[in-house]
């Protein structure tokens, strides 16, 4: 009797040596499995991402590009699409050509700016489009001698000079004086008849060598201010004999600007009107 429970015992005794054993064994295991699972964490490499401009609304075709259509967002280097905007200050101002959903990167090849028009469009560039923001387009009429021997030409900034007869006059039977006087200064030239200027920047001396000088060019659009541009109507009086005298003119504005300049001079209603 006493002998069966010496037996008995050493088996109990053996079963757990070996569950022990298996434990410790699965233990072991286990941990291996935890650190090469660390492991993996830390050797994997880190997604890399770049920050993108996108539409904030919905923008549609034709239409300015304001701060508030826009948001950035941080994506995949991977998923960022050629021509991506990555600051909102280069799409402000621009033109959506076509419409740009929620969400979606912001393209330069979507936008018009002065260069994309013109690189798009050459010469059939609506004016509107590369006016610069703010400023107006007025015309005003020229000759050969009058734009330096006919050497002037588009994306030039030029000095508006006005001659006429003096007020006071000299007695009769002496030669009339003349007097001449600075209208504006350094105002770009955006095109002779209707050859656009090919660049926007008074440093870029390939944009303006681009486009030929054109002597028989009766007609200069100039780059002022709203301001500037009543005053230029004003001294336009029998411009080259043109007979311009009374006139209505127009001043063209950049596209999209729609702002009012209340500190303009306005026309009083025409008598019998």
């Amino acid at each position: 009797m006493i002998k069966n429970l010496g037996i008995g015992g050493g088996t109990t005794r053996g079963y757990l040596v070996l569950a022990l054993v298996l434990g410790a064994i699965s233990a072991i295991l286990i941990g291996v499995y935890l650190s090469g699972l660390d492991g993996g964490e830390e050797t994997a490499a880190p997604v890399t991402t770049r920050t993108v401009v996108v539409a904030a609304t919905q923008i549609d075709p034709l239409t300015q590009i304001t701060e508030e259509m826009l948001t950035v967002k941080a994506i995949p280097v991977d998923l960022v699409l050629t021509g991506a905007l990555g600051d909102t200050e280069v799409a402000i101002g621009q033109t959506a050509q076509v419409s740009i959903v929620p969400g979606e990167q912001v393209l330069q090849s979507k936008l018009t700016s002065a260069a994309s028009a013109l690189d798009f469009f050459g010469n059939d560039t609506p004016l509107s489009l590369i006016i610069p923001e703010g400023m107006r387009a007025f015309t005003v009429s020229t000759s050969a001698v009058g734009a330096a021997g006919g050497l002037v030409r588009p994306g030039d900034h030029v000095d508006l000079i006005l001659t006429g007869e003096l007020l006071d006059a000299p007695e009769a039977g002496t030669l009339t004086g003349a007097s001449a006087c600075y209208v504006l200064q350094n105002v770009q030239v955006l095109a002779l008849n209707t050859e656009l200027s090919r660049t926007t920047s008074s440093s870029d001396a390939a944009g303006i060598a681009a486009v030929s000088a054109n002597p028989e060019a009766s007609r200069a659009t100039m780059v002022v201010t709203s301001d500037q541009a009543w005053q230029l109507a004003a001294a336009q009086r029998s411009v080259s004999g043109g007979g311009v005298e009374t006139q209505l003119w127009m001043s063209l504005r950049p596209f999209g600007d729609s702002s009012i300049n209340a500190g303009l001079p306005t026309c009083q209603t025409f008598a019998g009107s």
